[in-house]
């Protein structure tokens, strides 16, 4: 009798690919999935409590939902119900919930920055999301600053143990080498990236997803940009001057002068780095400080480093401030410690997770370990 039960429990749809928040806008909703089986699924929806106000069918194994027609700033849930076999009932396979993004007129709210998740082992990022999902102020979204998954990839393991985020808060990731399969050869880390990622990613529809591409969020932008070319990887995008990255990028800082907080994040990071040539970054500096970006979030060799403000290498008050976040566990070398000396305010050797809450003109920002013990505090203030 308990064989059987557990040959027809078995017999079941089930998810290959948990349900996550692809993308988030102040009014729309996307939700991805993948199951082992071509079966119908239903997806119900509502305002929190409510998950079952809306309901839709889909017939596909893999799929990115949209939901139209929601309410900036409110926290709606969503289940998805999947079929049972040789059965005409269904069961409630997957439930997660998610707050629509701010207007432009809010000034405040919470987001996190991870890195390198796909590095970590299972356990150290079950302990990261129960960290984040059970703190005080969930943030709205999380910033990842690449290598989201690990080259030895599994259809299980896109998210490598931090699913429970994922379906509850969108993930926006810069590309790390790792998404590219950590494959240098031409055509060769397109076609993984094609494979293991991109179609499981959609994320926003404003530039060319998942290369680079940027999302508002209340009076913030965020730029997301892809410098694995720095990394090796021939099939990575370039920020070079001319580039077609480039010229999108600059078109996209044209416009927002109407933010009050602009944020680029990329892989390689831009400060400190030897790997940069001088004549490339010295351009890329004077766009940030053109289009008044705030602050560089970014991967590199450490866990957790901030700098002071830098303009062409040299500490100044008009430079930007470049925060490496979720690093550590990078083979790659990115600078000479010596090379640092002055332009570093603070690195901590501990995995961790960056908390910043934006207030107006101000923002406050937090790095913690993964059991959510403050290390660092910092307040930057346009005011």
């Amino acid at each position: 009798m308990v064989v059987l039960l557990y040959f027809f429990l078995n017999l079941n749809a089930s998810f290959l690919q948990t349900p996550y928040i692809d993308n988030i806008s102040i009014n729309e909703a996307s939700i991805g999935y993948e199951t082992d089986a071509d079966k119908p699924l239903w997806l119900s929806w509502g305002e929190f409590p409510r998950c079952d106000r809306y309901i839709m069918p889909s017939f596909k194994k893999r799929q990115i939902l949209n939901i139209y027609g929601l309410k900036p700033q409110k926290k709606y849930c969503y289940n998805f119900i999947l079929s049972m076999d040789n059965s005409t009932n269904t069961y409630i396979a997957s439930s997660g919930t998610f707050t629509t993004f701010y207007e432009e007129s809010i000034s405040s709210f919470n987001f996190i920055v991870i890195g390198n998740t796909g590095l970590n082992n299972y356990d150290e990022n079950i302990k990261l999301s129960y960290t984040i999902l059970n703190s005080t102020q969930i943030p709205l979204l999380i910033v990842h600053t690449g290598n989201i998954i690990n080259y030895g990839f599994e259809k299980k393991s896109l998210f490598n143990g931090i699913d429970e985020l994922s379906k509850n808060i969108p993930v926006y990731n810069t590309l790390g080498p790792m998404e590219y399969g950590n494959i240098k050869e031409k055509s060769e880390g397109y076609k993984f990236i094609s494979e293991n990622f991109s179609q499981y990613r959609r994320f926003s529809k404003n530039g060319a997803v998942p290369n680079y591409y940027y999302i508002d969020v209340a009076n913030s932008r965020f730029i997301f940009l892809d410098n694995n070319n720095l990394n090796g990887i021939k099939d990575a995008m370039s920020v070079k001057k001319g580039t077609k990255q480039w010229i999108w990028f600059e078109e996209v800082l044209k416009h927002s002068k109407n933010k009050k907080w602009i944020f680029v994040i990329l892989n390689v990071s831009v400060y400190p780095s030897f790997i940069w040539e001088e004549k490339d970054r010295n351009i890329f500096e004077e766009t940030l400080a053109k289009y008044n970006v705030d602050i560089i979030f970014q991967n590199g060799n450490d866990n957790f480093l901030r700098t002071k403000k830098i303009k062409y290498g040299e500490v100044d008050d008009e430079g930007v401030y470049y925060i490496t976040v979720g690093g550590g566990n990078t083979s790659s070398l990115y600078y000479n410690p010596e090379d640092i000396e002055g332009i570093v305010d603070l690195r901590i050797n501990v995995k961790g997770f960056l908390g910043v809450k934006i207030d107006g003109g101000k923002i406050e920002m937090n790095y913690y370990d993964y059991s959510g013990v403050e290390l660092d505090k910092f307040i930057y203030s346009k005011e």
